[in-house]
């Protein structure tokens, strides 16, 4: 025999919890979470062949059903919090979708400017007057558009 099948033979049921470790430290070097499943699944295969006198292909069979089934639990559980598609994070513009403003300069032939913050910024929108209180409704071209709230 190998030298693998001989360690599996002398460790028995431990070979489980030691194929469960590894996939942990796995786990921990490799980004992501997918060996975290599979580790799980080694060391409850493990707890129960150490438990119940069971054959080593039983105990193959009871950790891919584990695997498999830890792994789509964990992805329905873990896999919600992922970024949406669509996040704002990085872009200044889309942040400030929605937010009233006051208007600095009238707009004028389709173009004014509003100060948010500390920052000037152009805008475009029908004709009014300064200090019209406006709502940023959407970004063109580094500008925004407005219209009267």
């Amino acid at each position: 025999m190998g030298f693998f099948a001989d360690l599996i033979n002398f460790l028995g049921a431990w070979s489980w919890w030691l194929f469960g470790l590894v996939l942990a430290i796995l786990e921990i070097i490799v980004p992501g979470t997918f060996f975290i499943w599979f580790a799980v699944a080694a060391i409850v295969t493990g707890t129960i062949a150490l438990l119940f006198d069971i054959g080593w292909q039983a105990e193959v069979l009871i950790f891919v059903a584990l695997a498999a089934s830890s792994a789509l639990l964990g992805r329905q559980v873990f896999g919600r919090n992922r970024p949406d598609e669509k996040s704002n994070l990085n872009d200044r513009l889309n942040q400030q979708v929605g937010r009233l403003a006051t208007l600095e300069t009238a707009i004028v032939d389709g173009s004014g400017h509003i100060r948010l913050d500390d920052t000037l910024w152009r805008v475009e929108g029908p004709a009014l007057p300064a200090g019209q209180q406006v709502r940023i409704v959407g970004h063109r071209a580094g500008r925004f558009t407005v219209e009267p709230a």
